[in-house]
């Protein structure tokens, strides 16, 4: 058992928790929930990409949207705060007239909801069936709150899988404390890791068995390395698993420059110069950093583009990474498994939405619950002859 869980336990007073049984729900899911696609959306600082993650296990690329004007610099915005504010009574109060009203509650929750219906509008389209929950991943920026992406949900109809209070079912006994159970966001470099199928758990609706799976996982050292038109980024985690509720503990160094992607290149001398600022971005990151990489994984629209590849390679050869899968080298993820980094963050996001339409929150369901939908299945194909 984790440390970080542990102390939860502790705190919420039920200490002997882990040496319980994970609770077993009073209810089964309809089958309309259980079998429903896990939909993740992707947000970056230029774009989002939504994908889904059927039941049969097949996952489903669906589109790319390129972000308006007002979005782009909103997540500008949003990278310089380093702290985001505490809401005040009068923030609260004014927040829920607008929604009262049918508005957003903020501006930027606007603009923030533009992007999300857009993503829900083709993601609908394309699997023929209304969405209702979703999970997003995002940049790892304080900027962008929960409570802002909550409302934004809300105001394109839809219900977060990612939030710090989710509705929980009901459930036998033991009970479990409230908090420090699920992650309450997912930012971009944990999806790239889930997308790729990195530290995922065989028994994911067991909770308890699932962190003892985890348990014993390797721990890496993750570069994820993003290129657009618009920006590069990385950011460096060390990672057991993806789906931590805490994840900004994991994340040793990032940095972004939102002005810096492929559309600026030929506003260098040449094209050398521009590939000679990635190169310099990269190793200033790489050569900072405290422990060695174990992975590289990349992400975002342009992160094939021979150029950046090349540079980026030159810079972990450079600091004298040898690459491979064997002890002692780093391994380089770039679309195994028919993952393009385009969609990568997009589809761990749908990973998570995945196992939480399967598997409710805090508790899991009875064996009978399968054999229930079955029949329920069965009962409703007779209905139809």
């Amino acid at each position: 058992m984790r440390l970080q869980y542990l102390i939860s336990f502790l705190a919420a007073g039920v200490s002997a928790v882990p040496d319980e049984p994970f609770p077993r729900c009073a209810e089964c899911l309809p089958a309309s929930i259980h079998d429903a696609p896990g939909v993740g959306f992707g947000l970056s600082f230029s774009s989002a990409t939504a994908a889904a993650h059927l039941f049969n296990g097949d996952v489903v690329d669906i589109i790319l949207v390129d972000a308006s004007p007002h979005y782009v610099e909103l997540m500008a915005r949003l990278v310089d705060i380093d702290k985001p504010p505490t809401l005040s009574r009068l923030d609260k109060w004014r927040r829920s007239i607008n929604k009262k009203l049918g508005w957003p509650a903020t501006p930027d929750v606007g603009t923030l909801a533009d992007m999300l219906v857009d993503l829900r509008n083709a993601a609908t389209l394309a699997l023929a069936s209304p969405i209702d929950r979703v999970a997003v991943s995002h940049p790892p920026i304080i900027g962008l709150t929960e409570y802002d992406l909550s409302d934004a949900l809300e105001y394109a109809g839809l219900r977060p899988w990612l939030a710090s209070e989710l509705p929980r079912p009901k459930r036998q006994w033991p009970p479990l404390p409230q908090a420090g159970m699920y992650p309450a966001k997912l930012t971009e470099g944990h999806a790239v890791f889930a997308a790729h199928k990195k530290g995922l758990c065989e028994n994911y609706k067991d909770l308890f068995e699932c962190w003892e799976e985890e348990e014993p996982m390797a721990l890496e050292t993750v570069l994820v390395a993003g290129f657009t038109k618009g920006d590069i980024r990385a950011e460096v985690l060390s990672l057991q698993a993806p789906f931590e509720s805490f994840q900004d503990e994991e994340v040793i160094d990032k940095f972004w420059n939102l002005s810096g992607g492929l559309d600026v290149a030929d506003e260098f001398g040449s094209r050398e110069e521009y590939w000679d600022f990635v190169r310099y971005r990269l190793e200033l990151l790489v050569s900072g950093l405290p422990k060695r990489l174990t992975m590289v994984m990349l992400t975002g629209e342009n992160a094939t583009h021979p150029g950046f590849l090349n540079t980026l390679l030159y810079v972990l050869r450079r600091r004298g990474y040898s690459l491979g899968n064997g002890e002692d080298q780093v391994l380089v993820v770039s679309g195994e498994g028919h993952v393009d980094p385009e969609y990568a963050s997009a589809r761990g996001a749908a990973q998570y939405a995945r196992w939480r339409q399967e598997a409710p929150i805090g508790c899991m369901e009875v064996k009978d619950c399968e054999d229930e939908r079955r029949r329920h299945t069965d009962d409703e194909r007779v209905e139809l002859r």
